[in-house]
């Protein structure tokens, strides 16, 4: 049966630069507000590790499906997560994957100016392997 019903496919993200927030945006309360909760943060950086349906972040964050299911609609309200596929159970019911909106999340406090400096210097960078110390 898991044949006609794939579990776990491969999830694409589409939305892999930065997401910049600034104190003064139309969206920030909501940001805000959804980031004062810890289980809500705990089930964002879960998202930022892999894409997850409900129940594997009630799993993960030692919750249950009901408050994830909470969190998850603030969080999508937000604008910081959003259902990126579908998955079906073994019992063929669909669920909903979720993954962060952008990867990663700068939050800026402070005039606009520098936004575009903290989105880029919040990019990953390539790095080069530490030298090894000699004996």
């Amino acid at each position: 049966m898991s044949a006609l019903l794939p579990h776990t496919p491969p999830v694409e993200r589409s939305g892999s630069g930065s997401q910049v927030v600034t104190l003064g945006d139309d969206g920030s309360d909501a940001v805000f507000s959804v980031l004062s909760s810890t289980v809500a943060r705990q089930v964002l950086g879960e998202l930022y590790r892999s894409p997850a349906t409900q129940s594997e972040l009630a799993d993960r964050v030692d919750t249950s499906i009901q408050n994830v299911s909470y969190h998850l609609d603030n969080l999508v309200d937000a604008g910081l997560v959003d259902v990126v596929d579908e998955w079906y159970s073994e019992k063929g019911r669909r669920m909903d994957v979720y993954a962060p909106e952008g990867s990663p999340l700068v939050l800026v406090v402070g005039d606009d100016t520098g936004t575009k400096d903290a989105a880029s210097d919040a990019e990953p960078q390539p790095t080069e392997p530490l030298p090894r110390p000699e004996n």
